[in-house]
């Protein structure tokens, strides 16, 4: 009889357990180098752009989800973790603001499964866009960039400056709900480039297309880097965590290595530049409590 017990259990182990770990907790990085960019060749393109850096950042947070905090940094816990839709505002003293992800709009909230969605929130987002000199996003789902991509207008199209990944026919791009026809792609594929005095564009392919890292240093010479979701969560450059291979590989496909390769060239920058501020894609409770990203980030747009 106990044997009978033992091979049943290893027949739950072998058709539950494995798949649970492989597609949950798997989190083995493999050996991708990190890529050769340093934090002084950022600081070199971020000054090669005469005039004003911005001054601050403003966030705000449109939409929200809870969902286990293993999805989307695998092996990090079954906790729930809020997972924030969130758009960047940068204000630049006598200038136009810096605008970096757009937002969500209200259907693609609802058919992302969004807990919750704060329309008046979105509204500020889409008012900002209007206002910025420049429009960047860290990628093309529609938790980043669709807001934009349904928006549309010639205004939009000159303000934003997106890669080919970003645009169709990229696969995710091309799902996107384009209002009118898209902008042509206006940032080069390979190499860092300064796109703004103090804000500089990293090209990195991985988690989509068109994934790029966004760095930005203030006029007062605080450093950020926007990550994306490369980082969803702040646990993703902080322990090398990649999303689950239920998300990673499945619902959303993924260059698995690609991550892992910039998730240590983060760790490469901030062990550089210790007082850098890594921005994770979706950590709004990180951001929110993380001290050094306390006395960075304003919560809110201030319009």
């Amino acid at each position: 009889m106990r044997r009978k017990i033992n091979i049943a259990l290893l027949v739950l182990i072998l058709l539950i357990g494995l798949p649970y770990y492989w597609l949950l907790l798997d989190n083995r990085p493999g050996k991708a180098a990190p890529k050769p960019v340093t934090i002084g060749q950022l600081r070199e393109l971020a000054s090669s752009v005469p005039g004003q850096a911005p001054a601050a950042l403003e966030l705000e947070l449109v939409a929200q989800r809870l969902v286990p905090r293993t999805l989307f940094a695998a092996g990090n816990g079954i906790k729930r973790a809020v997972i924030g839709v969130m758009a960047w505002r940068l204000p630049v003293p006598g200038g136009k603001p810096v605008l970096i992800d757009t937002g969500l709009h209200a259907v693609d909230a609802k058919a992302m499964g969004m807990g919750e969605f704060w329309p008046a929130r979105q509204a500020k987002v889409e008012r900002a866009m209007d206002e910025a000199g420049l429009i960047l996003a860290t990628h093309e789902h529609p938790d980043h960039l669709g807001a934009l991509a349904r928006k549309g207008g010639t205004s939009l199209a000159q303000t934003a400056r997106l890669n080919a990944g970003q645009l169709p026919p990229s696969p995710y791009a091309a799902q996107l709900a384009w209002a009118g026809t898209p902008p042509q792609p206006r940032i080069a594929p390979d190499d860092p480039q300064a796109v703004a005095p103090g804000v500089v564009v990293i090209p990195a392919p991985s988690h989509t297309s068109g994934s790029q890292m966004i760095y930005v240093r203030l006029a007062d010479g605080r450093e950020v880097l926007f990550a994306g979701d490369i980082a969803t969560m702040a646990a993703s450059w902080q322990e090398l965590r990649a999303r689950s291979r239920l998300i990673g590989d499945y619902l959303a496909p993924e260059d698995r290595r690609e991550v892992y390769a910039w998730l240590r060239t983060i760790r490469a920058l901030k062990a550089e530049a210790p007082n850098l501020l890594i921005v994770p894609g979706h950590d709004f409770e990180w951001l929110i409590h993380d001290k050094a990203a306390k006395a960075t980030v304003r919560v809110g747009f201030q319009q």
